[in-house]
């Protein structure tokens, strides 16, 4: 019922047999969250929580105990991506849609009644992390976290502080649903929510089927002529130059800890020592399964790169077991700016199907 406050359970000593089931029926639309999950499993950190209403999906298909909520909840990430929210809405509107025009997805095809019930469960969940998991966080921010200065000599964008969190790859319809005056573009959030800024126009949520980057005999992506792929992926050496290419944030530690490829160019076939050249491109597949921070230096565009590295980079991140096992539900994703045509033409080239809208959005449960 919406106006009964949500019970939230933490799924972290079965979510094998309770919460990975669920969003894996829900596929693709619950891709980021299953495979942030995933990764923690795999890479297990102890500040991390899985979360899920008490109504959680029932096993028999047939059954139905109305939407429920999911989130993956590390606020010691600090000015990275802290919160990850799945509701089970999102499997049950049409994502499809051409975004030449700028499109928002909401839950408008959805009856109003099982809307109230997801706004409910959103809000009681900020409400949740903000009452149970921010104590601790703002505690140990104040004493370690707020008396370290940030140097960066490169454009980022800004930091945000406790009891403010930073919510990722958010749905653009549940924040909507937080809004009083049920807009988007123009939204009036309800009482008792402070957001710091969220993404106006939202941006493209990419899915890529696993055929797309999967091969026979889980064979690299051929690159043209005279271009190789790093051995190790992302080196040390080669991280300053990675974090110079991205206004997003991202700890020289979470870059070095993702599965990753890099491609360098050989002058000549005598080059070989990888600690020599740096790198003309490389991509990541992020904490959530995505395809992240995909770069090609200006010099080598032109040359298909772009989506060779993406298929690549695809195809090992799914192969290496961390983001669960390899096969039919393999989906991964991206996230692009509606603006960025470019890297949305890379997407499609790639064969990412345009789904569903998406913001990061910081936002502050106030008394």
């Amino acid at each position: 019922m919406a106006d009964t406050e949500t019970a939230f359970v933490i799924h972290n000593d079965n979510a094998l047999q309770t919460l990975v089931p669920s969003l894996e029926r829900l596929l693709p639309s619950s891709t980021p969250l299953l495979r942030r999950i995933q990764y923690d499993i795999a890479h297990p950190r102890d500040t991390a929580y899985y979360l899920a209403s008490s109504n959680l999906a029932p096993q028999s298909p047939g059954d139905d105990n109305g939407p429920w909520i999911a989130a993956y909840v590390d606020l010691f990430a600090a000015r990275e991506t802290q919160v990850w929210v799945y509701s089970s809405l999102e499997a049950e509107v049409d994502n499809a849609h051409d975004d030449d025009k700028p499109h928002i997805s909401t839950f408008s095809s959805i009856s109003t009644e099982r809307q109230a019930v997801a706004r409910r469960q959103v809000w009681d969940l900020l409400q949740y992390i903000n009452r149970e998991l921010m104590p601790a966080f703002e505690a140990y921010y104040h004493k370690t976290l707020a008396a370290t200065t940030t140097t960066s000599t490169h454009k980022v964008l800004p930091p945000h502080k406790p009891p403010a969190m930073l919510l990722g790859t958010l749905h653009s319809g549940l924040i909507q649903l937080l809004s009083s005056n049920d807009s988007y573009t123009n939204a009036t959030f309800r009482p008792g929510l402070k957001v710091h800024r969220y993404d106006v126009t939202p941006y493209v949520k990419y899915i890529f089927e696993p055929s797309i980057f999967q091969t026979a005999g889980d064979e690299e992506h051929t690159l043209p002529r005279g271009y190789r792929y790093g051995e190790q992926g992302l080196l040390p050496q080669h991280v300053e130059l990675v974090r110079s290419r991205t206004h997003i944030p991202r700890e020289p530690q979470t870059l070095l800890s993702m599965p990753s490829v890099v491609i360098y160019h050989d002058a000549s076939k005598e080059i070989g020592d990888e600690n020599g050249p740096s790198p003309v491109a490389w991509g990541f597949m992020w904490l959530d399964g995505s395809l992240a921070t995909l770069h090609v230096e200006p010099e080598h565009r032109g040359k298909g790169l772009a989506v060779l590295l993406s298929r690549e980079i695809m195809r090992r991140g799914m192969a290496s077991g961390t983001y669960g096992p390899a096969g039919p539900l393999a989906y991964t994703h991206a996230d692009v700016a509606l603006e960025n045509t470019a890297s949305r033409r890379v997407m499609e080239k790639v064969g990412g199907q345009k789904r569903w809208s998406v913001t990061w959005t910081v936002v502050e449960v106030v008394h």
